[in-house]
């Protein structure tokens, strides 16, 4: 409870508060009362501090009284400076205002002063001009007259003063009456026009419909008796500024009236005449000489007639625009069809190049320009040479191919082999019950075989580049991505590919057949495997079906290198085509991939197309390799430099197109028989597999799938028997029959469950599949016939064990596995999978193949 605060205390913390603005800071007064009795002490307090205060006041301004008079005095008489200053500045803007208008009645009067002055300037100018326009006007009369009396070159000298002026007028050029003066003038220089293209009419008279032109030494104007030579028009135009646009006009007429229709040569190849008699120049009748000398001698007359009946004025700009025509003209239909063919024209073209320059020199002579296309023409004239023999080459091989690929004849390709005794066929002492032993020996050569049927799918899918050459820079590639995708582990190619018994440098020598009837070489496997003895040479002959093309090409080739050698003799040597010979080596690589490059199409009409396109591709190489032997022969004793021998120009080249030729070929060939083996797989593919072989109506679909098969292989035997060798034949043949039963092993092996209609069903289908050895039946030397099918088809035996399988009990094939040679041909697994298909579960069969795999190992 806080204790009681007096009425003055709180009086004395009123008070404080007021004057000094602070807080009491006892709790006791903070919180006191203060009740209405407090007021009247507070209220004295209040009232005693406020006369204390005026007390103090009223002493200090006694004190300070003296210092207030002073302030007040400086008040007054600053107050009073003020309003002076205030006066002052009135008298300075009034001052100001009245220099002001001083200055605007100043300028008003310059601008009256400079306006009379530009008026006076006006008025001389104004008089200026009009006497400049009298001046006009009297030039434009005097022009006027002039043209009247026909002195043309003095009117338009009047007339180029008269224009002189009325650039000089300046402002007043816009004006009405210059307007009239200039359209006077205008009207005056198109009578001067009118009038001097009549009058060069007259000198230059060109007859379009005649196809006459008449070059006159002077002409009169209509309606005076004052005559004008050439020059004084070509003084004329060029002031008037339109000698340009009248010599291009000449040189257009010219053009169409006497250049175009001599030098042009017409469809029924008949060439206008050109006659000129004193100024008359005309084309009429034809001429008789068409050779490209009288050409050039009618060009020469041409450029005569002008040069001495017209001005340089004149033939000069002419020149320009008319010789360049001339000369297109010249080389399009003269010079380029007198450039030889062969080396025989030669020297009658080297004379046309002598003309040709001669007509250079006698332009030059003038003073005439535009003839450098005549002399880079000249210049180049070896290169042009080359250019054409080059296209005629290529022409003839177009011409060529659609004719001669219809003419067939049968060649004979000899090689002469290194052979051992063993590797000959048809020993006395070897019987048919020893190829059982030798089917060991066949596996091994059955397996890059295999190989290479797996491989035929990605030879047959790449498109056939080479035609266009795309292959050349990397032939060998190529050849290994086409033909030999998966080449065997020994190195040996499949024997369906290429007619690997033809002796191409990368093939496997045991491909080569030992002499049948007709000398055809057919080793065996067993033979191949036998211990080499005492060597020997075999020459071994294969007789194939080609058509002309190879030989027709090789003649073109043959001609190129012969001209490479005429070019180069005494005669020649100097002439301006002798540098391009050494282009003339170029021609054959051309050739070859023009052909390549169109002979699927002339081939196509053939059913064998594709296999004519092998045997002409390996003719034509065997061709090009003893072309090159004997070139390089030829080139031992030859006096040709060393850059200009065919054996070291050409070899580079050739060596390469040979190999993009075999590429060609061998693609064909691998084409054509993928083609049959797609075919040959549609077929067996109708068969859905051989499972339901005795439902109806799958029955009837396999046993079409099974004949229509067979039909196929034997239609294609007759297409292609008249064309490829014996051997190559039985090879291809082998490799469809191999496909064929590729297929048809597959399908068997991939069926869990054969019942024994269908074994016997399938075991009629094998026997059916086996009639294609009749295909392979060939004689040996003694004229006995020997079954091959087992060379050629590598897997035949693997069929034929097929075949006894689908007719044997287990018995039998436990027997043909542990004993006979059943495991040569077939795996053990594959061995199983038609057991467990052919016999029930049961103990037998589980020993039965306990057995065969414990014999595999």
């Amino acid at each position: 409870m806080s204790s009681q605060v007096s009425d003055q205390e709180l009086g004395d913390v009123l008070l404080q508060s007021v004057q000094t603005g602070s807080f009491p800071q006892s709790e006791n007064v903070a919180s006191a009362a203060v009740g209405s009795d407090a007021l009247p002490i507070l209220r004295q307090t209040l009232e005693k501090a406020r006369d204390d205060t005026k007390d103090q006041i009223r002493q200090i301004s006694r004190e300070a009284a003296s210092d207030v008079d002073g302030w007040v005095t400086q008040a007054r008489k600053l107050q009073a400076d003020i309003k002076l200053s205030q006066e002052t500045a009135k008298e300075i803007v009034q001052q100001a205002e009245a220099g002001k208008e001083k200055t605007a009645k100043v300028q008003d009067a310059v601008s009256k002063v400079s306006f009379l002055h530009s008026e006076i300037a006006y008025n001389e100018s104004l008089v200026q001009v009009v006497e400049q326009l009298k001046d006009i006007s009297t030039l434009l009369e005097s022009a006027q007259e002039a043209a009247v009396c026909s002195h043309i070159l003095h009117a338009l000298e009047r007339l180029e003063d008269a224009h002189g002026a009325f650039r000089r007028l300046g402002p007043f050029e816009n004006t009405r009456v210059v307007g009239l003066l200039n359209t006077k003038a205008d009207q005056l220089r198109s009578a001067i026009v009118e009038n001097v293209t009549g009058i060069w009419n007259n000198l230059i008279s060109v007859n379009t419909s005649d196809r006459r032109i008449i070059l006159r030494e002077q002409a009169k104007e209509m309606g005076s008796d004052d005559a004008m030579n050439i020059g004084m028009v070509v003084q004329a135009l060029t002031k008037l500024g339109l000698l340009d646009n009248f010599i291009a006009r000449l040189s257009r007429e010219f053009d169409s009236v006497i250049v175009q229709p001599r030098l042009t040569i017409g469809s029924d190849h008949v060439v206008s005449a050109l006659t000129i008699h004193g100024d008359d120049m005309h084309i009429a009748g034809q001429v008789s000489d068409t050779s490209v000398k009288a050409a050039l001698e009618d060009i020469q007359a041409i450029a005569e007639y002008l040069s001495t009946r017209m001005p340089p004025d004149i033939t000069i700009p002419l020149s320009e625009k008319l010789i360049p025509v001339i000369a297109n003209r010249l080389i399009s239909s003269w010079l380029l069809p007198a450039v030889p063919l062969s080396t025989k024209g030669i020297s009658d073209f080297q004379e046309t190049l002598s003309l040709v320059l001669g007509l250079v020199e006698f332009f030059d002579e003038l003073g005439w320009s535009g003839q450098q296309r005549l002399t880079e023409w000249v210049d180049k004239s070896a290169e042009i040479w080359l250019a054409r023999q080059k296209e005629a080459a290529i022409a003839q091989v177009q011409r060529i191919l659609p004719r001669r690929v219809q003419e067939k004849k049968t060649v004979e390709r000899v090689e002469t082999q290194i052979l051992s005794k063993g590797d000959t066929l048809g020993r006395h002492e070897e019987q048919d019950e020893e190829w059982g032993a030798e089917w060991g020996d066949e596996a091994a050569a059955e397996e890059p075989a295999k190989n290479g049927e797996q491989g035929q799918n990605d030879a047959a899918e790449e498109e056939d580049m080479s035609a266009w050459g795309m292959d050349e820079d990397e032939p060998q590639e190529s050849h290994k991505e086409t033909e030999e995708p998966r080449a065997g582990a020994q190195g040996e190619e499949d024997a369906e590919d290429w007619g690997a018994d033809w002796g191409d440098e990368e093939e496997p020598k045991q491909a080569l057949t030992a002499p049948a009837s007709k000398s055809a070489a057919e080793p065996t496997a067993n033979e191949q495997a036998g211990k080499p003895s005492k060597d020997r040479e075999m020459t071994l002959r294969e007789m194939y079906t080609v058509t002309a093309i190879p030989d027709a090409i090789i003649e073109l080739i043959l001609q190129a290198v012969t001209d490479v050698g005429t070019l180069n003799t005494p005669e020649l040597s100097g002439s301006a085509i002798a540098p391009a010979s050494g282009g003339l080596f170029a021609i054959p690589s051309l050739l070859l991939a023009m052909y390549r490059a169109t002979a699927a199409t002339h081939y196509s009409r053939d059913i064998a197309g594709n296999m004519l396109i092998y045997n002409d591709c390996t003719r034509l190489s065997d061709r090009l390799r003893v072309f090159l032997a004997d070139q390089a022969e030829k080139d031992k004793s030859s006096s040709l430099p060393s850059h200009l021998k065919s054996s070291v120009r050409l070899k580079p080249k050739l060596d390469g197109d040979i190999k993009a030729i075999e590429g060609f070929g061998k693609r064909a060939y691998g084409r054509e028989m993928e083609s049959q083996r797609t075919i040959l797989r549609d077929h067996l593919d109708a068969a859905q597999g051989f499972s339901s072989c005795t439902k109806m109506p799958f029955a009837a679909e396999c046993d079409n799938a099974i004949a229509m098969t067979i039909d196929r292989i034997a239609d294609v035997k007759n297409a292609w028997k008249p064309v490829l060798s014996h051997s190559v034949l039985l090879q291809s043949l082998g490799s469809l029959v191999s496909t064929v039963l590729s297929k048809f092993i597959a399908d068997i092996e991939d069926m869990t469950d054969i019942a024994e209609d269908e074994s016997k069903k399938l075991r009629g289908y094998c026997v059916s599949l086996s009639s294609l050895n009749h295909l392979f039946m060939s004689e040996d030397g003694e004229g006995q016939e020997r079954d091959m099918t087992g060379v050629y088809t590598p897997n035949w035996f693997k069929f034929q064990y097929l075949s006894e399988i689908l007719d044997s009990s287990l018995a039998d094939i436990k027997y043909m596995w542990t004993d006979g040679e059943l495991k040569l041909e077939v795996e053990v697994d594959e061995v199983v999978d038609l057991i467990k298909a052919l016999f029930a579960e049961s103990d037998y069969r589980r020993k039965a193949i306990a057995d065969i795999r414990r014999a595999a190992h």
